[in-house]
């Protein structure tokens, strides 16, 4: 996912996200009262996206246009919670970092701002917190979509690749696939058939039967 996550749209695949805001506004029980989106096509740039108050739904940055998001769909969710209890389980045991999902990137590239569905930061790389991830996290995970999947596997993993992404891992509900890529510099090496170890997690394996 890329773009301006809002605080008050409800999203209950995320455990970052904050709920603000009268249930009649959240649940659309009184639609009298809700509110328009505001910045639905509008061009920014990243300093001007920092700034923006929430307007209760949440966006995405594309070409430096901010689009109407939709919400994720049940087996998204469901991916996106399962595939983070286990990285918590796996942290319990070896806390060599920090997950989160859904967090506004601001890569060294200068482009789109992204908000990938999980991102893992090693403790050594964590000064690159700063209220968003202002830097390149160690890993990201994208959870496709039909709306998503062509960018999720084109543009974004090509600038995930350049600024220099160590590992990503690209899960599909839809058709339960797990691939697990990794970093070579100019190109991804592309682990399609599992058991899918991670080179960034030591020890930790993903696979079909545990993410979806």
């Amino acid at each position: 996912m890329t773009g301006f996550s809002s605080p008050s749209a409800p999203n209950y695949n995320s455990f970052s996200n904050k709920y603000v805001g009268d249930t009649d506004h959240v649940f659309g029980n009184n639609s009298s009262n809700k509110i328009n989106p505001r910045y639905n096509g509008m061009k920014v740039s990243r300093e001007v996206y920092l700034d923006l108050e929430s307007d209760g739904y949440k966006y995405d940055m594309v070409d430096g246009l901010l689009v109407l998001s939709p919400s994720a769909k049940y087996g998204h969710g469901k991916c996106q919670g399962k595939t983070l209890f286990l990285i918590h389980n796996y942290l319990k045991a070896n806390p060599v970092g920090e997950v989160v999902t859904e967090i506004d990137i601001f890569l060294p590239d200068g482009g789109d701002v992204l908000r990938p569905d999980i991102s893992f930061i090693l403790n050594e790389n964590l000064g690159i917190v700063q209220g968003h991830i202002h830097g390149v996290p160690d890993l990201v995970c994208e959870i496709l979509s039909e709306s998503t999947e062509k960018r999720d596997t084109g543009v974004k993993a090509e600038r995930y690749l350049v600024n220099g992404v160590k590992e990503y891992w690209v899960l599909d509900p839809r058709n339960q696939t797990v691939q697990v890529w990794h970093n070579r510099k100019t190109r991804w090496k592309k682990e399609t058939k599992g058991p899918f170890e991670s080179q960034v997690l030591k020890g930790f394996s993903l696979s079909k039967e545990n993410s979806f």
